[in-house]
């Protein structure tokens, strides 16, 4: 028969820093229809708060602000998981599909790894996206899987933008440009701008195998791509954010491995190595491809006041080899 299921929560929180009070109601609707296959739909609904840390409450001039609040966010989510069999083995699909609308948000920007927060809560926004993943043993006994995410995620600043100006003449007025005397000037509010986290599309790939006959040599590729991520120079995140991004994240790690030792074939007590109960032997390859990565930028300014961006990158390819015991 089916099933549907209720479940409910609440979580209050106290912070003497700011006596600030908050609470957290939280449910989720799990519906588990009578079908053949083994689905379970959900959907849930919540509040979220974040009290801000040491570094949250610094604004960019080092200064600390006493009245700020915990960073709050409503979540909207409906959900599906399903288990199944393929090639007679086990394998389970998840998917979900969510909202979240965020308030008393922290901006920040990210200078070269260096996060800076503007230490108040002068911010809102909000994320959504879908969540899709599969993992099963396409190879018997070893499990694998494949995850894809899109998402999205902006904000709107209070007091960002820019001014734009008229001369005597009614005519757009530029600063060092301009012969005209300036008359007016209007600010511009900036609408919603991508926050440093957007990362439309991750792709995550995991895959194992082994030796038919011998299954303690084992094999494992790891695969990772992520598009770009926004770009800010300090105290210009409007100029940037929107235009500017990292050149696309990717990523491949292969290893090997072999079981010297298993704990369901313990040695012999006259082997002098008989109180290791299991030890592994591993070979890694990261980053396989040896790509450039951008981690950051450090910006060059030229004498005419010009900003270059110059690329500082992960570490390239890499060897490891691990011996791995346990007593």
């Amino acid at each position: 028969t089916s099933t549907l299921t209720l479940t409910g929560g609440l979580r209050s929180n106290y912070w003497t820093f700011n006596n600030q009070n908050v609470v957290s109601p939280r449910a989720t609707l799990a519906y588990k229809p009578n079908w053949n296959r083994d689905w379970i739909f959900r959907a849930s609904y919540g509040y979220y708060y974040q009290p801000p840390l040491f570094r949250e409450m610094l604004n960019l001039q080092g200064q600390l602000n006493t009245n700020i609040k915990a960073q709050e966010s409503i979540h909207y989510v409906l959900s599906g998981d399903v288990n199944f069999k393929i090639w007679k083995r086990p394998f389970k699909f998840m998917s979900a599909v969510y909202y979240k609308q965020m308030k008393n948000l922290v901006p920040y920007d990210v200078d070269n790894v260096l996060i800076r927060y503007y230490g108040t809560n002068n911010s809102t926004g909000y994320a959504t996206g879908i969540d899709l993943r599969l993992n099963g043993e396409f190879i018997k006994t070893v499990e694998s899987w494949i995850s894809l995410s899109v998402m999205h995620t902006a904000e709107r600043i209070v007091g960002l933008g820019s001014y734009s100006y008229t001369d005597v003449n009614n005519q757009p007025w530029y600063p060092g440009v301009s012969v005209t005397q300036k008359k007016d000037s209007v600010f511009n509010k900036k609408g919603y701008i991508p926050r440093p986290t957007d990362q439309l599309v991750t792709l995550n790939m995991f895959f194992q195998d082994h030796l038919p006959k011998y299954p303690d040599a084992k094999m494992s590729l790891n695969f990772i791509y992520g598009t770009g991520l926004p770009v800010t120079i300090v105290n210009q995140k409007w100029q940037m954010s929107d235009k500017f991004r990292y050149p696309a994240y990717m990523r491949v790690d292969i290893g090997f491995s072999y079981q010297l030792i298993k704990e369901s074939k313990p040695l012999k007590k006259s082997n002098m190595f008989h109180y290791i109960k299991s030890s592994w032997i591993s070979l890694e390859v990261m980053n396989l491809l040896d790509r450039n990565n951008v981690a950051s930028y450090t910006w060059i300014q030229s004498s005419s006041g010009a900003k270059y961006a110059i690329p500082n990158y992960l570490t390239g390819r890499q060897l490891n080899v691990k011996l791995q015991f346990k007593f």
